[in-house]
């Protein structure tokens, strides 16, 4: 008989409050949903920490610079030039509906929200609303057609491609858990209604921060709402939740009176407070509180306009103090990236994901869509794509009616006016090596010669057959002389690399 006993009855329990569910791995706070169901993969494998500060960050390109790049692009110097605002600025509107995802699952799973900066009343007002929502303004100006409705294609009328892209092995989709997540269409707006009860039953409360300190009536209001959480899970049986949204942290409404130390405080003391309401202490009164900080930065930290000299760095160090970061990027202000990948509208890159609690990341042995450990995934097989292995490069689509993310790959045809196969050649023709450019050989000379003649021949005087002219050189290896003439005649051999604005790196 085991030694072991359950200290307390699951009877005792406090019921898990809408929108919460406990970590499938032991963690001491519990996950919440961010709205949207592949996110919610990326971060913790169905969802995020309690107690977490999430930051989404606008990013230029493929969003491939580190955090410390991103950072040393706002004190100026080689890298602001890289950095292009126009790709800043229209990054921001991602940044705003992911952020938007956030807040509208916390209003349909009844969370207390506190919504701070910018518009905050006009941002609340054009939420998407739920897609099982009869109440919701529909803002879809063109009725679905029934064309889109996917019908069974016939055998001969399909598409002729490749055979290796007959039946590719799709990306599994992650497990959605219709508990925690609420599934919303983006062209329906949040139901008014819906709005003014949380409102009159102070579960909404939004500023815009138009006084003299904004980070000083930012903290009463969060103080307000706290107190508010307090008094109610001192009485109900069920734990209230709070949601903490900052939109454009760091615009000019948030730095009117304050410094980038100041900035760096106010984050540091709402992670600070969102870690005690969800892990209280033992000798606590009040039971846990869930608590979830979202915050999107605005796009001046990351450019050089104003005082770049007076930030130090802000955005690297406000990235640090976040426990998950991701960066997002838009495809449409580049041509190049517009036109190589045209299904996808943005870029997205894992900075850091929340590990509260655990001595390892959740995201690196749950997430499958990072698929680094998709091998442990539930319903995934032996050996697809086990532990340790690459992370996909991943982008994010703006559907009609919803918003996914999927791994970032080039379409079948290989990319856009791009070939990945060269033309088999016909008998008799002359090989594509030898319809090259001219070869260059160099002269044999003697291991004391200090340097070799490179001399440019034309084709005719190469070896008629290609595997002589390819053939290895048989002169011995005598030492650093030789691995001289090596290099250089390697060098010489190499073809011209050509730097195309089209080449960006992951």
């Amino acid at each position: 008989m085991s030694a072991f006993r359950r200290r307390g009855g699951r009877a005792g329990e406090a019921p898990t409050p809408v929108g919460v569910r406990s970590a499938p791995f032991v963690s001491p706070v519990p996950l919440l949903s961010t709205g949207i169901p592949t996110l919610d993969d990326i971060l913790c494998g169905g969802g995020i920490l309690a107690g977490s500060v999430l930051t989404f960050v606008p990013c230029a390109g493929t969003a491939n610079l580190s955090v410390a790049e991103l950072g040393a692009a706002a004190q100026g110097g080689e890298l602001g030039a890289v950095l292009n605002e126009q790709e800043l600025c229209a990054a921001d509107v991602y940044t705003d509906l992911f952020l938007s995802y956030v807040t509208a699952q916390g209003l349909a799973s009844e969370h207390h929200c506190v919504v701070l900066g910018e518009s905050a009343s006009s941002f609340v007002t054009h939420l998407m609303g739920r897609a099982d929502d009869p109440d919701a303004p529909n803002m879809d100006r063109y009725a679905e057609p029934a064309a889109d409705k996917e019908a069974p294609a016939e055998p001969l009328q399909r598409m002729k491609i490749a055979w290796r892209y007959e039946r590719p092995n799709p990306t599994p989709p992650p497990l959605m858990d219709t508990s925690l997540a609420t599934v919303f269409d983006l062209t329906k707006r949040i139901s008014p209604d819906l709005l003014r009860q949380a409102q009159a039953a102070h579960t909404l409360t939004t500023s815009a921060l138009d006084g003299d300190d904004a980070l000083a009536t930012a903290w009463q209001t969060i103080e307000q709402a706290v107190a508010r959480c307090r008094a109610l899970a001192a009485t109900q049986v069920q734990a209230p939740v709070l949601r903490i949204v900052l939109r454009a942290f760091g615009s000019p409404i948030w730095m009117d009176q304050a410094s980038s130390s100041d900035l760096m405080r106010f984050l540091l003391r709402l992670r600070a407070l969102a870690r005690t309401l969800s892990m209280p202490s033992g000798d606590a009164d009040t039971p846990p509180i869930p608590c979830l900080v979202s915050v999107s930065l605005s796009s001046l930290l990351c450019s050089r306009v104003g005082q770049a000299q007076e930030r130090g760095n802000l955005i690297h160090r406000l990235l640090h103090a976040s426990d998950a970061c991701l960066g997002l990027s838009s495809f449409a202000a580049t041509p190049g990236l517009h036109a190589m990948f045209p299904e996808y509208t943005g870029a997205l890159r894992i900075f850091r994901t929340p590990s509260i609690g655990t001595l390892t990341n959740p995201s690196l042995r749950a997430s499958v869509l990072r698929g680094m450990a998709a091998g442990l995934a539930p319903g995934s097989q032996r050996g697809d794509g086990g532990a340790g292995g690459g992370e996909n490069n991943l982008a994010f689509k703006v559907k009609r009616k919803r918003l996914a993310i999927e791994p970032l790959h080039l379409d079948t045809d290989g990319g856009v006016q791009e070939r990945r196969t060269q033309p088999p050649t016909r008998a008799g023709s002359p090989p594509a090596a030898a319809l090259a450019s001219p070869s260059v050989s160099t002269a044999s000379t003697s291991s004391a010669t200090s340097m070799p003649a490179v001399a440019s021949t034309p084709a005719a005087a190469s070896p008629s057959t290609p595997s002589a002219r390819t053939a290895p050189s048989t002169q011995p290896f005598t030492g650093l002389q030789s691995l001289r003439q090596r290099g250089l005649a390697m060098a010489m051999d190499r073809p011209p690399l050509l730097a195309r604005p089209q080449d960006y790196e992951f």
